[in-house]
């Protein structure tokens, strides 16, 4: 069935189909992948029938999952796949054909069982889109593409000394067939939107930012902030800047970090504190933090937390850390972290490329935080100068302006209703183009 058929058909029987969704990471996983599907799906829970997302589960899972296959939640099944070891590195930061397998496999029978009208896949990984292409073709679904980031020129720039240049070629001629086969393209940035037009894809692109739930994500009030200090065990007398997220990411320069503490001032270490909370790597962080010797205590390296317990922690820091690598392909670099961040009220320390999205948000607006280069040296000095105007940076007023910028602009619960929205109708434009050619050729 083509994709002009599959919309038709999709427009009569919307509300009786399901949507089925593949992604690597679970829903209500420390990975925030896995966190913009927990929206995606419930957002689409207003529009499908029924939601069912296809997830591998790896060690990144929460430890309150349920241990069996079929998960339940209020909006959406989810079948979680135990997946515990596939094909080994730098392999696999290409294409895993197991874990493609597994998906192949389980997404299979999930559309056997659900019929579903729309496949939604979460890329990267490239085993996600591949699969979920496959099977549209197969059960003639229509197709969509969640595309994170620019995935194919970071694993090119990353695993080039592995692999020969014809294999990136190959990779690149796979993802250019899925996405130009999907009816629409999810973005999470303008800059990824054009440059999957730049690569002669015609596919149309929906803007899906990342965002924040700013019901969650919020500041708090100077007296709560102390009391959820002390509930977490953070300093009460100094200035706390945090980063969430990944710990063995190679494109976050968290070593700048930790090394920028060497260039810091007596009198700046006693009035700073810097924490993170990391999901994977954090033996190897601390084994870099006891490397550089440093005897103050400055640095403390922590586990993951609950989204709503991490958004207490960071509605109580002052600043949020945000250290991208400056290579080309972090342009478009807009994770979920500055978001959350922002809707929390920090002041945003952020490095990467000069022209892309950070450099353009902080550059335009210094009072949400600051755009440096990733070194060690900007880094300090950056700590170094928020110190001197802490009592502007860190106001109450200015806390409850990055929030309230973030919720009008970037709430992600409005963000995937509105780009689901946009998805039906795109598809109910596209069947009524249809059902007037057919009348004219009548």
């Amino acid at each position: 069935m083509n994709s002009n058929s599959a919309s038709l058909n999709f427009q009569k029987r919307k509300r009786e189909r399901p949507l089925l969704i593949i992604t690597d990471h679970p829903p209500k996983s420390y990975s925030p992948s896995g966190e913009r599907i927990l929206y995606m799906a419930s957002a689409g829970s207003s529009f499908f029938e029924n939601v069912i997302v296809l997830s591998l589960r790896g060690g990144m899972k929460r430890g309150s999952f349920r241990q069996h296959r079929q998960e339940t939640s209020s909006v959406f099944l989810l079948y979680a796949v135990n997946f515990v070891r596939g094909m080994l590195y730098p392999l696999a930061d290409i294409f895993d054909p197991i874990k493609f397998l597994v998906l192949l496999v389980h997404g299979f029978i999930l559309s056997k069982r659900y019929k579903p009208s729309c496949i939604f896949a979460s890329m990267p990984p490239l085993e996600t889109g591949l699969s979920a292409w496959l099977l549209s073709k197969r059960r003639g679904s229509i197709l969509v593409i969640d595309l994170r980031d620019d995935w194919e020129s970071a694993a090119g720039m990353e695993l080039r000394r592995f692999f020969p240049v014809a294999m990136f070629n190959v990779l690149t001629t796979i993802t250019n067939k899925v996405y130009s086969s999907a009816f629409v393209i999810f973005a999470t940035t303008q800059t990824i939107a054009d440059k999957v037009r730049r690569r002669g894809i015609a596919t149309p692109t929906i803007l899906a930012p990342n965002g924040a739930d700013t019901s969650v994500f919020v500041p708090k009030s100077e007296s709560l902030r102390v009391k959820i200090r002390m509930k977490y065990s953070l300093p009460l007398d100094k200035v706390i800047a945090v980063y969430s997220g990944s710990g063995t990411s190679y494109y976050y320069r968290l070593d700048k970090v930790l090394a920028s503490v060497k260039f810091l001032f007596k009198g700046v270490k006693e009035r700073m504190f810097i924490v993170f909370y990391v999901y994977d790597g954090s033996d190897k962080l601390k084994e870099k933090i006891r490397g550089l010797r440093i005897k103050d205590n400055i640095l403390d390296v922590r586990d993951p937390l609950p989204r709503r317990s991490l958004a207490e922690v960071l509605a109580v820091c002052d600043v949020g850390l945000l250290p991208f690598d400056d290579k080309e392909f972090l342009l478009c670099a807009r994770s979920t972290k500055l978001y959350e961040y922002l809707s929390s009220g920090l002041y945003v320390i952020s490095s990467g490329p000069r022209g892309g999205e950070l450099d353009e948000l902080f550059s335009g607006s210094p009072a949400f935080g600051s755009f440096i280069q990733p070194s060690a040296g900007d880094f300090a000095a950056s700590i170094s100068g928020i110190l001197k105007t802490k009592e502007n940076l860190f106001s109450e007023n200015l806390r409850k302006l990055r929030h309230s910028f973030i919720e009008r602009n970037y709430d992600r619960k409005t963000i995937m209703k509105t780009a689901v929205k946009a998805l039906l109708e795109s598809l109910k434009s596209n069947a009524d183009v249809n059902c007037i050619q057919n009348r004219d050729k009548r």
